[in-house]
């Protein structure tokens, strides 16, 4: 056999390929089949809604965003709150003598959260 015949024997092979007969066709999808993830059934009774709260920090952008939102607020409550000279203290010391800033008392007394002005 010379090495043209072998390519002349190769190339009508190639020209009529064997097709799968249906029986493997069937094995191979029933394998296959087998295989797969089965779909989970979900009854609607069994998903728990989430709460306001959840919703609530959800819609404001995460357990992150809302830590940053309510240290705002805190902040922004305490300012409000504190004495003007605090707030100039705060505001690297505008109209305020060296000599006051160095005992600084945030929180002068108990009931500051109650008194008005």
């Amino acid at each position: 056999m010379q090495t043209s015949d072998l390519d002349d024997l190769l190339a009508l092979a190639a020209m009529h390929p064997p097709a799968p007969s249906a029986a493997l066709m069937n094995r191979v999808t029933a394998d296959a089949l087998a295989l797969q993830p089965q779909s989970l059934t979900v009854s609607r009774a069994a998903v728990a809604r989430p709460g306001l709260w959840s919703r609530l920090v959800e819609l404001l952008g995460g357990p992150a965003a809302m830590a940053g939102v309510t240290s705002a607020a805190l902040f922004g409550i305490a300012l409000g709150y504190l004495d003007p000279t605090t707030v100039d203290i705060l505001a690297l010391g505008q109209g305020v003598d060296q000599a006051e800033t160095e005992a600084v008392d945030f929180f002068p007394s108990v009931d500051f959260l109650m008194t008005e002005g």
